[in-house]
């Protein structure tokens, strides 16, 4: 099993880190506008903010580890390429679709597919690149 950096995950993670500033900065500037500390102060704006950034940050960790380690065994590189820009694109499409109203939208549908097609893809590639070491 050939093992190495996970180059092309680090540049994805460089996009989508950049992704996740934006949608922190919007809950900072929220917090500043309504004036709240901790919480959502009862407005349903910072309210939607803050739940675009948390799902963000919850899906984004788990994806990036996943394609990071099958970067690391030498998985395809068109398949890596491919995670990292669904990855992107279905967290951009989901924090659209969320941020603009609390209710199902299409940018959420979207966005909530692309990111566990990246799971299941990439999830599955791992078993598969990792069977013989482990059975």
């Amino acid at each position: 099993m050939t093992t190495t950096l996970p180059l092309i995950t680090a540049f994805w993670a460089g996009l989508i880190g950049l992704l996740g500033l934006a949608l922190a900065l919007n809950v900072v500037r929220l917090r500043q506008k309504f004036r709240v500390g901790l919480g959502d102060g009862g407005h349903p704006e910072l309210t939607r903010a803050t739940r675009v950034f948390g799902n963000f940050a919850e899906y984004t960790a788990l994806c990036l580890v996943m394609i990071a380690l099958l970067d690391m065994l030498a998985g395809p590189r068109w398949l890596i390429h491919a995670c990292g820009a669904a990855l992107l694109v279905g967290r951009a499409a989901h924090a659209w679709g969320l941020a603009g109203s609390g209710e199902t939208s299409a940018g959420r549908a979207i966005g909530m597919v692309l990111t566990w097609l990246v799971i299941l893809a990439v999830g599955v590639s791992l078993v598969w690149a990792a069977r013989g070491a482990v059975l």
